[in-house]
């Protein structure tokens, strides 16, 4: 019974991983003719183990020695538990302490340590050894797991080592599903009469044949041909599993190892993350700001710098010291795709040392700005860090981007559309609990520091609007939208759902809506009127006269400025008033329509015998055809006239 559970290898170079995986499973990982030659392990090998009880799972071995630290990484990267492999005749050596940091780093919490060599060392060596061992994994990942003596050679303690892989097998639950497929591509070749194959150990989620899937960071959409495991074939796989994928529409030359298979439409290429870093207590030095490093995260290897994002001056220079943590940004030099919740090793640039590593914690960030900014994604780095889950990384990415719909969410989740449901459902049930608000249809939702300062800002652009426009109830959702550069030009909110956020504020009694004009326009709640300014109050008048006086030879706004000698922003201001207070519409083509015209026309087209056409209503007010049109046109808007064909009735 195929299981999904990854066991590995880990220790020194020439300690006896390989030969102990053979002795194993009957397999041999070097699959390489260097590796034969050289008699090294260069690559990831791997081999199904069958256990006792009848379950499969699958062996990771990995390369010893230090220049093959990438490989080690990306190997232990999928790993569930490990096999800390200890050759009894030389003890704990350099890359037997850096492995097993790595293993800690990565987030392995079971295992056990293999004394390999048995045959080869005598009673007082191997208890030495095994000293050693013990003293070795005290207040690691691996403290208190069985220190088994083993030979690869006799088989004496093989049996004893699948006994405890089994206990831990039983002992650990299958890793869940949930989240969009993602896989780490550790392998890449072409076979004949099938084409482009790559394998790794799926990291989340289920994918099945048939599937269309995103090759990451490259942006290249394959198909899933066939899948395999162990190389049998099987329809679909899951979470925690070896795979084999058979993509079609993708060329072999095209991918890379390092890559990804991904759920479609489901993961980003970035090179900007956010993330929780700590240093190994057994580090020489402090990592500092702006430092460049080398990340290891999956099967990928980039170089990248460190930003600290919670410093003051002085933990700017001293950084982050061993034995600590904080979080960080990682700023790749090169794009790579990674999952949320991932762990990750950092190594220093030059020498290649293992120094520390961690947990991804939003993998599609922007370069924090400013010191709010950076103070801003430290507590939502640290407050996911120490609860990360599907519900707090979507309340987190809320906090990230401050505003999103609910499709942007989803986008960004890293989630399949059934766990997104469920997670969204059970963020929504507590606005409060994870500080955010949501609004409109379909679903919007908003941090609720953010809200304050759209509130903020809102207020203050009401505020202004007031005091230059005093005569004016307020401005429309439209423009009081446009007004806040913040929202519109980031794209994350439209103008229409940002109604509702106005109501929001109104139910809170930050802002009134105004009706005006069968339109809704709204002031700030505590905006107590100022007097009106003579001079415009003048010009009101002034128009008003000058509109009656022109009767049915409707103005437009040049021509009326032009008449009263006004400026053209007093003009507009005027005909805003105008409009404000139903005295005025503008009408087709720009013509000032006031409301004295418009009942004086509804009392000639009342007093008209014969049908009411737009000839008809011409030759009876003595205008233009045009001007007519535009007139009835209005009064049918306005449900004071209703058309039929040529002519019209009054409706009232």
């Amino acid at each position: 019974m195929e299981y999904p559970f990854i066991f590995g290898t880990a220790g020194h170079i020439d300690h006896g991983k390989t030969a102990l995986v053979r002795a194993m499973t009957g397999i041999d990982c070097d699959r390489l003719e260097e590796e034969k030659r050289r008699g090294i392990t260069i690559e990831l090998g791997f081999a199904p183990l069958s256990l006792p009880k009848g379950k499969t799972v699958s062996i990771v071995d990995v390369p010893g020695h230090e220049r093959f630290i990438r490989q080690m990484a990306a190997g232990a990267a999928g790993m569930d538990a490990a096999m800390l492999v200890i050759a009894a005749t030389e003890g704990v050596m350099p890359q037997t302490r850096e492995h097993l940091d790595i293993l800690n780093i990565l987030g392995v919490r079971f295992g056990i340590v293999a004394l390999t060599k048995k045959d080869l060392a005598d009673d007082e060596t191997l208890e030495l050894a095994t000293a050693e061992a013990a003293e070795l994994i005290r207040g690691t990942c691996l403290d208190g797991a069985p220190i088994i003596p083993v030979s690869a050679i006799t088989g004496e303690g093989v049996p004893r080592v699948i006994e405890e892989i089994e206990k831990i097998v039983d002992k650990i639950p299958p890793r869940k599903g949930e989240g969009a497929f993602f896989l780490p591509v550790d392998r890449v070749f072409s076979k004949k009469g099938f084409g482009s194959v790559v394998t790794g150990t799926s990291y989340q989620g289920s994918i099945a044949e048939g599937d269309e899937v995103d090759i990451m960071p490259a942006g290249l959409v394959g198909r899933v041909r066939s899948l395999q495991t162990h190389g049998a074939k099987v329809s679909s796989v899951t979470a925690g599993q070896r795979v084999a994928v058979n993509l079609s529409a993708v060329s072999h030359d095209q991918l890379e190892k390092g890559y990804a298979v991904c759920a479609k439409g489901a993961f980003i290429a970035t090179d900007c993350i956010d993330a929780w870093l700590e240093i190994l207590p057994s580090a020489q030095e402090s990592v500092t700001h702006w430092q460049r490093l080398r990340l290891h995260v999956g099967t990928a290897d980039v170089v990248a710098r460190i930003s600290l994002l919670r410093m003051n001056a002085g933990e700017k220079k001293s950084g982050i010291p061993p034995g600590n943590g904080g979080p960080v940004q990682l700023l790749c030099e090169s794009k790579i795709t990674v999952a949320a919740g991932q762990r990750f090793v950092v190594r220093f640039y030059s020498p290649l040392v293992t120094i520390g590593g961690g947990r991804i914690m939003l993998p599609n960030a922007e370069l924090a700005k400013g010191k709010a900014d950076r103070e801003a994604k430290a507590g939502i780095v640290e407050r996911l860090a120490e609860n990360f889950g599907p519900v707090s990384l979507l309340a987190s990415l809320i906090h990230d981007k401050k505003i999103l719909s609910a499709s942007g969410l989803f986008e960004l989740s890293q989630m399949d559309k059934d766990a997104f449901n469920e997670s969204l459902n059970t963020l929504s049930s507590a606005p409060d609990t994870h500080g955010f608000l949501e609004f409109g249809t379909p679903r919007n939702f908003i941090a609720a520091e953010a809200f304050d300062t759209v509130t903020r800002s809102a207020l203050r652009i009401l505020h202004e609007f007031h005091a230059k426009f005093p005569e004016l109830s307020g401005l429309e959702a439209e423009k009081l939208y446009a007004s806040l550069d913040s929202l519109h030009e980031s794209g994350r909110i439209k103008g229409g759902d940002f109604k509702g956020l106005i109501d929001i504020m109104a139910a809170r009694n930050l802002i009134t809506p105004v009706s005006v004009q069968s339109k809704t326009c709204y002031r700030a709640a505590d905006y107590q009127g100022q007097s009106l300014d003579g001079k415009l109050m003048d010009i009101v008048e002034r128009a008003r006269d000058a509109l009656t006086s022109a009767g049915f030879n409707l103005l437009k706004l040049p021509e009326l400025e032009e008449k009263l000698r006004a400026s053209s922003a007093d003009m507009k201001r005027a005909a805003a008033y105008l409009r404000e207070q139903d005295d005025l519409r503008t009408i087709e083509g720009g013509l000032l329509f006031s409301r004295e015209t418009r009942d004086k026309l509804l009392a000639a087209l009342a007093s008209m015998s014969g049908d009411i056409t737009v000839a008809s209503v011409r030759d009876f007010i003595g205008v233009g055809r045009k001007d007519t049109s535009a007139m009835l046109e209005f009064l049918d808007s306005q449900g004071l006239t209703q058309r039929d064909g040529d002519t019209r009735v009054l409706t009232g």
